[in-house]
């Protein structure tokens, strides 16, 4: 029996009942296999508010021809889906956990083109960020005027076109590099109270830098945003594939245009306090098919996406 061509909810209770799982740690990745696949992940197990390197193939046995011949579309985890990219031998992409995920085993869900599904188990360790609290003039804490209210609309409107803008491919292939090396001032994740209000945590880093410091970007990738924001100031985003972006905010100036095509290190702006900011830094951050991500851990992690797992103990796995 083909397991690709089972109705979904056939499918889910096949693999609960019967379908064993195995795992074993393959260098960096913790392989799986399952239902004719090997599956490869990493870093295994993520935290909240981190990314998941995916890989993976059909096994080359006997009797799994259709597995071979089936095409993915993306996955979905946690109701929230993420593109896949197909390369050689198989598929690669990245999901994300959302900030505020309870530890727990999920189900990573595997799409392919005919509709129908393999899931994997992703365990998840729940992580606290901590809070912060800072306070800010009112009107950036919480906007009333009219015409700040009209900005932030038209922002919200910008910002879904260019996350919408993504190219279906990697668009790097060095790892990533953080933008600056100065002290962080803020951490990601951490629980934001303005003027004693609750807003939404702190999805990204912010770096200490006078006003006019060059801001290169961290990776290779193509400009889909480059302007000033109510809350963000001036910022930049850059499309990295595969629903990667990172973000440079609160510019003196944007050095760029959107479609430009970015090298990696390349000056993107100047750093700034543009915005809803508290003095000049520069707010560094990653978001993968909407959601925010530890940008720090994520440089660190990059390198997974530059591997074939199942060839690099061959040395051919770098991309």
């Amino acid at each position: 029996m083909n397991l690709l061509k089972i109705n979904y909810s056939i499918l889910v209770g096949f693999l609960l009942v019967f379908c064993a799982h195995s795992a074993v740690a393959a260098g960096d990745f913790v392989t799986i296999v399952a239902d004719g696949y090997e599956f490869f992940l990493a870093p295994e197990p993520p935290a909240a508010g981190q990314a998941l390197v995916v890989a993976f193939r059909p096994l080359a046995e006997a009797g799994l021809h259709n597995q071979r011949n089936q095409q993915f579309s993306g996955m979905t985890f946690k109701k929230r889906k993420f593109p896949l990219e197909a390369v050689k031998g198989g598929w690669r992409g990245v999901v994300a956990v959302p900030l505020g995920t309870k530890a727990g085993t999920y189900n990573l869900a595997l799409n392919s083109r005919s509709g129908s599904r393999l899931l994997i188990p992703v365990t998840v360790r729940e992580h606290d960020y901590g809070e912060q609290r800072l306070t800010v003039k009112n009107e950036m804490a919480t906007p009333m005027r009219p015409e700040n209210l009209k900005k932030i609309k038209q922002d919200r409107n910008d910002l879904k076109i260019a996350y919408n803008s993504s190219e279906p491919r990697l668009l790097f292939s060095r790892e990533l590099q953080p933008p600056l090396h100065s002290k962080l001032t803020s951490t990601f994740g951490t629980r934001r109270f303005l003027n004693g209000k609750p807003k939404s945590p702190h999805g990204g880093v912010d770096y200490k830098a006078k006003i006019g410091l060059p801001v290169p970007a961290a990776a290779a990738g193509r400009v889909v945003l480059a302007e000033p924001l109510y809350y963000s100031g001036r910022i930049v985003i850059i499309d990295h594939g595969l629903s990667i972006f990172t973000l440079y905010m609160h510019l003196s100036e944007i050095d760029c245009q959107v479609g430009d095509l970015i090298k990696a290190g390349q000056i993107i702006g100047k750093s700034g306090r543009s915005g809803r900011v508290t003095g000049p830094h520069l707010h560094f951050g990653v978001k993968i098919a909407g959601v925010f991500v530890d940008p720090l851990r994520f440089v660190a992690d990059s390198r997974y996406l530059l591997k074939i797992p199942w060839e690099d103990e061959n040395g051919q796995g770098k991309l």
